[in-house]
């Protein structure tokens, strides 16, 4: 929800700085390239310093890559300020200021829509969008004692923390050996797939080996008679 939160206020602000843009563009005021370059540099140092702070822990959490790229659009608005100010002294072309600007707007809108997107997904408890599900089905199929896979379902709760339930067929076996090959599908999902949870349950009812979403109660009811 944070993320969501900080990406919206970042698409927010993206929006008002196309507005304002705008009216600079039609209009273009005098700007004092002086004060422009000399705060914008004071802001790449500091934001650019906070951003260096966050930018490990950005790679995991998706809380923490929106306040990265929060930071990040500070930056670069600070540094689109420096070189606008340096292209008008140079120049005396007011308007540069404004295009500078919608360059930057479009830059934060671009990175904003990304974290939007990912913490959509993982809201709306959505199916990793880079998740190979039909090769993943191929492996745990793969694990010896395993006949079939059903009732699968794959989601993120945060960027890092991938969980995973799904009902596995298998032969009348004991417990131990059940074990066994929760444990093998349980290995390959961790190292193959980053899922770090799974809820695996074995079963041996009369159900089709190849069909995905198995009717259980359906097929618990028929066998009753």
């Amino acid at each position: 929800m944070a993320a969501l939160i900080n990406s919206t206020l970042l698409v927010l602000i993206a929006l008002g700085i196309f507005y304002t843009a705008y009216r600079r563009l039609v209009a273009p005021p005098r700007v004092a390239s002086g004060i422009l370059i000399g705060v914008g540099a004071v802001g790449i140092g500091v934001n650019l310093a906070t951003a260096w702070m966050v930018e490990r822990g950005s790679r995991s959490d998706l809380n923490v890559r929106s306040a990265f790229l929060h930071l990040m659009g500070d930056v670069l608005s600070s540094l689109g300020a420096v070189v606008a100010g340096v292209v008008i002294r140079l120049t005396g072309l007011n308007w540069i200021d404004p295009l500078v600007s919608l360059l930057i707007g479009l830059l934060i809108l671009w990175n904003a829509w990304g974290i939007v997107r990912a913490s959509l997904n993982i809201l709306m408890e959505s199916t990793p969008p880079d998740l190979d599900v039909e090769a993943m089905l191929k492996d745990i199929r793969a694990v010896e004692g395993v006949r079939g896979v059903h009732d699968l379902h794959v989601w993120s709760l945060t960027l890092s923390l991938r969980t995973l339930s799904a009902h596995l067929v298998t032969d009348d076996i004991p417990i131990s050996a059940g074990a066994k090959i929760q444990a093998e599908v349980n290995r390959i999902l961790s190292e193959r797939y980053g899922i770090g949870h799974a809820t695996l349950q074995l079963e041996c009812v009369d159900c089709v080996p190849a069909d995905l979403y198995c009717d259980i109660t359906l097929t618990n009811s028929n066998s009753s008679h």
